[in-house]
């Protein structure tokens, strides 16, 4: 499978518009077309910022090997079972203490686009500086 066929295979899977990918990237869509008519590669400065669309690894997109999510993954099994400590590993296997609401927060920020996050980080930052001046 060629990088432009798992380009077309992860937008279909992530029900992901050519359109929308073309916006994100900076690209024009018809260049997106181009790659699946011609069954061309899109070309090495793109490969990063199309596998942080899709939240996949450079490694995933060229060789179709290693297919894991960029973003850490969080266990959130153990909220609502009994565990009063709310207590879960995250990224390296170092514990930390979080709230049901921080375990929500994760939640809905691992359902979102890379571009949505980088959105979301931004505003994150925006409040904590008003915080500090109020």
């Amino acid at each position: 499978m060629t990088i432009s066929n798992r380009i077309f295979t992860l937008l279909k899977e992530q029900h992901k518009t050519q359109t929308d990918m073309a916006n994100v990237i900076g690209v024009r869509q018809a260049t997106i077309s181009a790659w699946k008519a011609q069954n061309t590669n899109p070309s090495a400065e793109l490969i990063a910022p199309i596998a942080e669309y899709f939240g996949v690894s450079c490694d995933y997109l060229c060789t179709g090997a290693d297919y894991k999510p960029v973003s850490q993954n969080v266990n959130q099994g153990i909220f609502g079972n009994g565990n009063n400590g709310n207590v879960v590993a995250i990224g390296d296997g170092n514990a930390t203490t979080v709230s049901e609401f921080e375990c929500e927060l994760l939640r809905v920020y691992n359902s979102i686009d890379p571009r949505r996050k980088n959105a979301l980080l931004a505003y994150a930052y925006q409040l904590e500086n008003q915080d500090g001046k109020e």
